[in-house]
């Protein structure tokens, strides 16, 4: 059905419109619009009562043409709108590979994250992640792949790496895309391509790999030999770069790739390096997970025990300090048999051979002792180690280490209560977790119950890097990224005792506690964990944990505000005014009960009962925040009296 006569009586009508319908009768070009519309009424009972409503138009009085001309534009307007289409002449073609697929959302949808990551100036990382927190499902839309492949490039180093990062979980489908365009000697940006490759494709994308090198330069080619690591074939060619390399950097990434092989050849070769250059070759093993860098640092360590148990009296040298430092944190992501067996040889020396003396910085002899997590944790190098295993079943949930951390803590090994924790979240029932913990924590006497000090800093350790992951809908350690998908290891629900139990007066847990209300809807939460943490945030001089702690209880429903903050001023002393203020800005009560609490507040200050920092207390800045109070209450209909 040719539509265009439809098309010009509608082109016709809007030009009246704006002209007027005095020039209706001398225009032409509708008369025969009209007569071209003849075949389509004929045909078609819409198209007849369009053709009868501009023989009304044309014969109408003058004085009534105006809504005659309203009526008719508007039947055509709505067919017209009914009978359009857009397209693109040619034949369908798929999007070529690595492009991405078609998400279910508007370009408007998409506009924000978009201009986020091809814009410039600040900002833009904070929109990047709350879309991917809101809308994971973006990142893999064919509009947004080729933006992120462009970020790479982005002059705020911390979004090119969120970018990288995202696109790594893209997996070998992402290969095309980022193939398309490479340049060997484009610089950070291309090396950060290479990164992407190896990262969502390992071994798929050797052979681009391979024929990338022999032109790569600088950034590129670094990045071509640390990538090299993804395929044992290509241990030959490692090795001759090993010995044939002169810059450091890359001769460092190429032992480092060969670390990441578990091949014969590769192995002997970094035997040699060890006994050449120990310190050096755990410097490159730290953060490799392959089973020959688990038994390359097993073995080193086994050996240094061996040298210190063959002289238990000898004041060790200095150099041993830094050894026994350097090899557990070198543990770190590494399992096996090997470190299995290396583990339960540390859990089985005596206090008198921990307990050893070592030379000190000006010639002295010190305890061999470390600091493992802050000033307040301190141990022996068991501890150093253990605190290590814990961080390796926190970042990868490795299930024979986390029954190894198991066993040993259950034989007595207080060092391995953290990782021991951290197994227990991870693979025992909620309920029995939290049962088995709260015996490690609370201690029952005959002057009742307290809380255990020596088990307050594991279960901090371990406890503190747990955060509520929304999509998951469960806890996640923020220590690294899982086998599965670059995502962090995910623990099953904390059973809700845990908020009762951590809600211990003078526990010493309460930023534990916070991180793990922060973010998340909880209904049912004991009101007596709400009430401690009110009770916490009066006696607590920071500012900022008590503006969280404000958010956190606001979120849980809590309403019992009156006097909070005077009461918080009066027991913290000589706050500052921006702060007393701040926190009466954020109390979720009406205006005048904050009013009521900063005249107070006023009062005490001018009569010189509270001090505030500096002496600095101004009426303006009071009267400058009741002004913002009254305002915010005529928006919300809030009744006051002014």
């Amino acid at each position: 059905m040719d539509l265009q006569p439809l098309y010009e009586v509608q082109e016709r009508l809007e030009h009246a419109a704006v002209a007027g319908t005095g020039i209706l009768n001398e225009d032409f070009r509708l008369k025969r619009a009209r007569e071209g519309l003849a075949p389509l009424a004929a045909a078609s009972p819409v198209f007849a009562k369009i053709g009868a409503g501009l023989d009304a138009l044309l014969s109408a009085a003058p004085e009534k043409r105006g809504g005659a001309l309203l009526d008719v534009l508007a039947l055509v307007d709505a067919v017209a709108y009914t009978q359009a289409s857009a397209g693109a002449a040619g034949e369908l073609e798929p999007l070529p590979p690595g492009a991405g697929t078609c998400q279910q959302a508007s370009y408007g949808q998409l506009k924000p994250l978009l201009e986020a990551l091809t814009g410039t100036g600040s900002g833009r990382i904070g929109v990047v992640q709350e879309t991917l927190r809101a809308h994971p499902e973006y990142f893999s839309d064919y509009r947004v792949l080729p933006a992120l492949v462009s970020g790479l490039g982005d002059s705020y180093g911390e979004l090119a790496d969120l970018n990288a990062a995202i696109l790594s979980r893209q997996g070998p489908s992402i290969l095309p895309l980022l193939e398309t365009g490479f340049d060997p000697a484009g610089g950070r940006t291309m090396a950060r391509r290479v990164e992407v490759m190896a990262g969502a494709a390992g071994a798929q994308a050797n052979g681009f790999f391979l024929a990338q090198l022999p032109q790569a330069k600088k950034d590129v080619r670094l990045a071509l030999i640390g990538a090299l690591g993804c395929e044992p074939s290509n241990a030959p060619l490692l090795l001759e770069l090993c010995r044939t390399e002169r810059k450091g950097a890359s001769r460092d990434l190429a032992h480092q790739a060969l670390a990441r092989l578990d091949t014969p050849e590769g192995e002997a070769y970094l035997t040699e390096q060890a006994a050449k250059d120990p310190d050096k070759l755990l410097e490159l093993l730290r953060g490799i997970s392959s089973p020959v860098a688990g038994r390359l640092t097993a073995r080193m360590f086994e050996e240094t025990l061996d040298r210190m148990e063959a002289r238990p009296e000898d004041v060790l040298p200095r150099e041993m300090w830094a050894r026994l430092k350097g090899l557990c944190q070198t543990l770190y992501g590494k399992g096996g048999p090997e470190i299995r067996d290396l583990y339960r040889r540390l859990a089985g020396l005596t206090e008198r051979q921990l307990d050893r003396q070592v030379e000190g910085e000006k010639g002295n002899a010190e305890r061999l002792h470390f600091s493992c997590f802050n000033a307040e944790y301190q141990g022996s190098f068991r501890l150093l180690a253990a605190l290590e295993l814990c961080q390796t079943i926190m970042s990868g949930g490795d299930g024979a280490l986390c029954r190894l951390a198991v066993e040993l803590q259950a034989q007595g090994g207080e060092d391995f209560l953290a990782p021991a924790l951290a197994a227990r979240l991870l693979t025992q029932a909620p309920a029995d977790s939290c049962a088995w913990a709260e015996k490690q924590l609370i201690k029952t006497g005959l002057l009742g119950t307290r809380v255990r000090q020596e088990a307050v800093l594991p279960f901090r350790y371990v406890l503190s890097t747990l955060r509520w992951d929304e999509q998951r809908e469960t806890y996640c350690w923020a220590v690294g990224a899982g086998p599965a998908h670059g995502l962090p290891v995910a623990i099953p629900p904390l059973d809700i005792r845990w908020f009762s139990l951590l809600a211990r007066e003078s526990g010493g847990l309460d930023a534990v506690l916070l991180n793990l209300l922060e973010g998340r809807p909880f209904p049912g939460l004991p009101r007596e964990v709400a009430a401690y943490l009110y009770r916490a945030a009066l006696r607590n001089p920071s500012y900022g944990q008590v503006h969280r702690t404000i958010r956190i209880l606001a979120g849980l429903g809590w309403t019992e505000w009156e006097g909070f903050v005077v009461q918080w001023a009066r027991k913290n002393s000589c706050p500052a005014q921006w702060e007393i203020m701040s926190l009466l800005d954020q109390l979720p009560v009406p205006f005048r009960e904050k009013e009521a609490q900063l005249r107070e507040l006023d009062r005490l200050i001018k009569e010189k009962k509270l001090k505030v920092q500096r002496g600095y207390w101004t009426m303006s800045g009071v009267e400058r925040y009741l002004e913002k109070w009254r305002q915010e209450a005529l928006q919300r209909g809030e009744e006051y009296h002014g």
